[in-house]
């Protein structure tokens, strides 16, 4: 069994090599010495710091051997192998639905627990995850960081934005299954096929059950209870 000399007093851990216990003493310490030069942010290990440089210069060292994808941490490389490889080693013990990475896994679990940690200051409204919160808040700020390239409209969710490229590139992924009509949103082929289940689907407002004919006029709606209630 290899020697560890050097004990943490803290936290009883030990080490084998003086700069091994060094690092780690800064996670009691909380001394982060290596600084970047560009953005002032600091690390407590110069590696860190080194793999924090790329964001800056672009570099991208680490490439997929099968599709030449490149990317600034190797950590990145892996996660992106599992695309060619299918590998899902983490697996979830309740419905045993596997996933690539064990954040993946961490985020599923909250189907089962009905965890939802992130919730909204405004509107104390919570989510399972981080980027469902992060695409909510934008309800507030009204923020829209998705622009289409060729008229310039933005939208708050990227999934807005794709949707809406196809008014320009004419694809219609969505079609029946029934007289093979395609649509390019996924809203309007569920419209579609009450034409040949002679159904007519209402959406309900949750809040004052305000009843709609079409989704998206149910969500706009929802919008305005929203706002009252951040106020």
């Amino acid at each position: 069994m290899e020697e560890k000399p050097f004990k943490c007093e803290v936290c009883d851990q030990s080490f084998s090599r003086t700069a091994h216990f060094l690092i780690h003493q800064r996670t009691h310490t909380g001394d982060k010495p290596f600084t970047c030069e560009v953005c002032n942010k600091s690390f407590s290990q110069s590696s860190n710091l080194h793999r924090h440089r790329r964001i800056h210069t672009g570099e991208k060292p680490f490439t997929c051997e099968v599709c030449h994808k490149a990317f600034t941490l190797s950590s990145s490389l892996l996660l992106h192998q599992t695309i060619h490889t299918g590998e899902k080693p983490f697996k979830c013990k309740v419905c045993d639905k596997a996933f690539p990475t064990s954040t993946r896994l961490l985020l599923h679990q909250s189907i089962h627990t009905g965890e939802k940690p992130f919730r909204c200051r405004l509107c104390d409204k919570s989510f399972s995850e981080s980027s469902h919160f992060h695409s909510h808040q934008r309800v507030h700020t009204g923020e829209k960081p998705f622009t289409c390239q060729v008229c310039n409209k933005s939208f708050s969710l990227s999934s807005n934005l794709r949707e809406h490229q196809r008014l320009h590139t004419g694809e219609k992924p969505f079609k029946c299954e029934v007289c093979k009509k395609s649509f390019a949103q996924l809203s309007g082929l569920v419209k579609h096929r009450h034409t040949h289940t002679g159904e007519k689907k209402i959406f309900t407002c949750e809040v004052c059950n305000q009843e709609f004919e079409q989704l998206w006029g149910m969500l706009d709606h929802r919008r305005i209870h929203t706002v009252r209630e951040a106020k």
